[in-house]
This record gives structure tokens, C-alpha cells and sequence, in this order.
């Protein structure tokens, strides 16, 4: 999995025309000599690459500038660079040279109360990056509560791959076992974030108590604790109430889970956070009431992301 770190820096560029992406080579013909195709490259381009005259934009200016490359690693960007006959050359003029966008949710291939989500890990991955996303984290399912098992699985799902990924880790249950891999997953296997859903009443909700000794563990090994924030067994609630009204189109999502319930689960996994003194990563936040928690907490010096 930590093959996406090496060449973080180069294929975070992406070249985009001036009025639009350019139309050729967006990525690679999807699926079409996979898995030798490398999406843009071949196994014997040159491990040095310059990408020439582009307007160069990041976080703090633009400029038309080259980008140059060795071994996957940015090693200047600058106008009028000069570079040996054994560099790969890209020609950049009159288009933007940028970072491409880190996606750091998604659910690829996830298998969920009986189904499974219609995206694997390429036909994700091509979308992404024919949209500028040139990295994304997905979220590994234990398999039984097994996080071993969870992560190897995934990494099967993941041979499909034609972009950088990495993955977070979901918490379904809680023993000793559970305690032990989440210690593998962060030494051994390079994840080290975890996901709690205080949601989905009956599948991946887990209760307070296993919150906590989930925080718990996350501070000690130094990993940083997610949470999906609604009210599980409200929202339950909510759901029942939806179908006693005969309300079962998409609205009924919506209704069934007033802002109320995520501003409370928000609060609450805010605040036993801070009873263990870990911090915390709210994921998707869809609601006021949620959002004000969160600036309340980080307003009063708490580290909530």
C-alpha cells in the first residue's frame, strides 16, 4: 500500500487546457491491456521528466514555469529549466499545470446491508481522474470484525487500481483481537485512521462504550479517530415513522434524519473525545446544527477536523 507515497508528488500534476481538459490522453483506455496499462505511461519511460512552459498554479501563486522530475519526486519548478537528452519532455504551453485533488472518502466496491456500491477500483478511479482527483482514501470493512481479514480483502478489491489510494480502517465490533490489529494496521500496514459509525442501526452502528475504547486505542498508537455522526437509533426511529407515512422515495432519506440527530451524535463524540483528550475527525457534515458544534469545540481550543 505505501506505493502511492513514492510517487506522491508526480501524479499529483495534472495538465488541464486552458478553456478545459485537454481530450487527449485524460487517462488510460479503461481497462484495455489492464493491469500492464499504467494509465498515460509505460514501464519503460524515463524515470527523469520535464513537464515544459505550462502555467504553473498552487496554493500560494501562478506562473508559467517547467515542472521537473526525477524518480517521482518534484525537484524544481522554475522558468527555463535545462535538462539532459535522457529526460522525458511534456509540452505544457497554454495549459495549467496543477495539483490534482485528494479525495479522502470514498467507498469503492463496499459491500453494505445486501449490496454493494456500483464503482470497483477502476471504474472509480478512471472517473476521478478524468475529473482532476488523482488520489483518494477508501475505507477498509472488516470481514467478521477481522481487520486483517478486512484489509486483505481489500487489497484484492484494489489490484484494479490506476491512480495512488490509501485506506482508513472501519471499527464494527470490540475485543482484545480488535485491539491488537488495530496496533498491525498502524505499524505494520500504514493505516492509521479509524472509523466509528454512530449510525446504520443494525449493521455498522457501534455503541458509546465501544467508542470510547476505540478512542481510547487510537491515542494510544498516535491514530487519528473518524466518526460518522448521526443518531443511530433516532434515525431509526425516523425511518420507521417514513414508512408508517408511506413516504419510501428518496425524500424519506432526508426526513427521516433531521439536522437534530447529527448535531446531537456530533456533540456527543465531540465531547467523549475530549474526555479521553484524543483528537477528532468528523466526517461529511451536512447540517448547521453539526457545523456549530464543531466551531464551538474548536472555538474553546479542542482539535476537531
Amino acid at each position: 500500500m505505501a506505493h502511492f507515497l513514492t510517487y506522491l508528488l508526480l501524479s499529483f500534476l495534472i495538465i488541464y487546457d486552458s478553456l478545459g481538459l485537454s481530450q487527449s490522453n485524460q487517462f488510460s483506455d479503461a481497462g484495455v491491456g489492464y493491469p500492464e496499462s499504467t494509465c498515460g505511461f509505460s514501464s519503460s519511460s524515463s524515470s527523469k521528466l520535464l513537464i515544459k512552459g505550462g502555467t504553473v498554479l498552487n496554493a500560494h501563486q501562478q506562473e508559467v514555469a517547467d515542472v521537473y522530475v526525477e524518480d517521482g519526486i518534484i525537484v524544481a519548478v522554475k522558468p527555463n529549466i535545462k535538462v539532459d537528452e535522457d529526460v522525458t519532455l511534456l509540452d505544457a504551453t497554454g495549459k495549467y499545470v496543477m495539483p490534482g485533488g485528494i479525495d479522502p472518502h470514498t467507498h469503492l466496491a463496499m459491500e453494505f446491508m445486501g449490496t454493494e456500491t456500483i464503482d470497483d477500483f477502476f471504474s472509480g478511479q478512471a472517473a476521478a481522474l478524468a475529473g482532476g482527483t488523482t488520489m483518494h482514501i477508501d475505507f477498509v470493512i472488516p470481514v467478521n470484525g477481522s481487520l486483517v481479514a478486512g484489509f486483505e480483502a481489500y487489497k484484492k478489491k484494489a489490484k484494479k487500481s490506476c491512480m495512488n489510494y490509501g485506506f482508513h480502517m472501519a471499527i464494527t465490533k470490540w475485543d482484545e483481537s480488535v485491539s491488537r490489529e488495530m496496533e498491525i494496521m498502524v505499524k505494520e500496514k500504514g493505516v492509521n485512521s479509524f472509523k466509528f459509525f454512530m449510525a446504520y442501526k443494525g449493521s455498522l452502528m457501534i455503541s458509546d462504550e465501544l467508542l470510547l475504547q476505540g478512542l481510547e486505542r487510537c491515542k494510544s498508537l498516535g491514530a487519528l479517530a473518524m466518526v460518522h455522526a448521526e443518531n443511530g437509533d433516532a434515525v431509526f426511529e425516523g425511518q420507521k415513522r417514513m414508512i408508517d407515512l408511506g413516504i419510501t422515495g428518496p425524500e424519506g432519506h432526508a426526513l427521516s434524519r433531521p439536522p437534530v440527530l447529527e448535531g446531537e451524535a456530533t456533540a456527543r463524540a465531540i465531547r467523549l473525545a475530549k474526555f479521553v483528550n484524543t483528537p477528532l475527525y468528523v466526517v461529511h457534515v451536512m447540517s448547521i446544527d453539526a457545523m456549530e458544534e464543531i466551531a464551538r469545540a474548536r472555538k474553546s481550543g479542542f482539535e476537531v477536523i
